[in-house]
């Protein structure tokens, strides 16, 4: 398959190399990307990581413009991308999946958003198995950025947001195909919002709260009757219409 494993990244090239790359280091290095920020950026991550893999500046400042840029410039048909600080990967039982199985994992969710003629697909958001179930989905679930692919055919789907950009991204790409692919039985093990760098070095908790809430408001007048505003102790978040949720296949 004509794979690109793109991984956006910044400030983080010790936390890349334990977790993320230690995660995919049976799969072949010419097809792994890096994507950093800018020059500093990227003397930085030469001097912790091997000179084995691609790296890309993209002038870019925050999670949204980075996947857009990604999504602009990749030659591969099908982009996967994944965060810089995933450690593993688990499946409803809480079994860890095994690197060596990583690759055919993101093969197999390619396979089935084609063959279900969608072009989203990804994992369940949770790191907790509890939350898991041995289905796989095409109805309206947050296929969250952290681990997710796009084939890329047809019109691409880029976002005018940057926090709660793959809510968009889920979003649109629902409202296009008619659906998105889940494997509801795996979920991501990760340090989100404690690790050091990543948007954390781009906001502080205040002003990520601010922009999520601003952004919850702006999907909802977008998507209207497909989410819902939901107050959470310190900012807004969505929920997802019911209406939308009952394909499993």
């Amino acid at each position: 398959m004509d794979i690109e494993i793109a991984i956006p990244s910044y400030n983080r090239p010790h936390i890349l190399k334990k977790k993320t790359l230690e995660l995919l280091k049976y799969i072949d290095n010419s097809i792994i990307t890096i994507y950093l920020e800018d020059s500093l950026q990227l003397s930085h991550y030469k001097s912790v990581l091997d000179d084995k893999y691609r790296f890309v500046i993209t002038n870019t400042k925050g999670i949204g413009d980075k996947r857009n840029y990604i999504k602009e410039h990749t030659k591969a048909k099908y982009l996967f991308q994944i965060d810089d600080d995933i450690h593993s990967i688990i499946d409803q039982n809480n079994n860890i999946i095994d690197p060596l199985n990583i690759f055919d994992l993101i093969k197999k969710g390619f396979k089935l958003c084609e063959e279900n003629g969608l072009r989203l697909w990804g994992i369940c958001g949770y790191s907790n198995s509890y939350f898991l179930k041995d289905n796989i989905s095409t109805n309206l679930k947050f296929i969250i950025g952290n681990f997710h692919g796009t084939i890329m055919t047809g019109q691409t789907v880029y976002t005018p947001i940057d926090t709660m950009e793959d809510y968009y991204n889920t979003l649109k790409y629902f409202e296009k195909d008619g659906g998105v692919l889940r494997l509801n039985m795996y979920g991501t093990k990760t340090n989100f919002h404690k690790e050091n760098g990543g948007l954390q070095s781009v906001y502080t908790k205040e002003q990520r709260n601010e922009q999520e809430t601003k952004n919850a408001l702006f999907l909802k007048s977008i998507f209207k009757d497909m989410v819902s505003v939901i107050e959470k102790k310190d900012r807004l978040d969505l929920r997802l219409n019911p209406y939308y949720k009952s394909k499993d296949i």
